[in-house]
């Protein structure tokens, strides 16, 4: 269906530019909004819900064009379901943290890399908007 396609890609979207926001917001001024998203513990959950979800439908159901079902998809797919997960990892930290479970180490190894993660997943976005019919975009 050519809605999950382009939800997609603004789900994945919209999840790479909130987790790169602070860098991203240094670079380009106009993308300085993302960066308020991050402080933002509502919006972060419901992006990280909205990125998880769609990524688990792009894996049942076929885009536009497509041919092979779960492999045709697995990239948009299996990346919206990281940025939703990094997302939730981080919006629920310090909540985690405060209740005395040490999270502290596993938390720090994976929100580490939310920058490079979060402008993967902007790149993969583009990239299967520009190429919907790939074969794994």
């Amino acid at each position: 269906m050519a809605q999950f396609y382009l939800l997609s890609v603004l789900a994945n979207m919209i999840a790479g530019l909130t987790l790169a926001g602070d860098y991203l917001g240094e670079r380009l001024p106009f993308l300085a909004s993302f960066k308020n998203l991050r402080a933002n513990k509502a919006a972060q959950t419901i992006i990280a819900v909205l990125a998880v979800a769609v990524g688990i439908v792009k894996l049942i159901v076929l885009s536009p064009g497509e041919n092979i079902p779960v492999v045709g998809d697995i990239l948009p797919a299996l990346t919206g379901i990281l940025l939703g997960a990094l997302l939730l990892v981080e919006a629920y930290r310090p909540t985690v943290e405060s209740r005395g479970e040490s999270l502290e180490k596993l938390s720090r190894t994976v929100l580490t890399y939310r920058v490079p993660v979060g402008i993967a997943g902007v790149v993969i976005a583009l990239v299967h908007f520009l190429f919907p019919a790939a074969v794994v975009l």
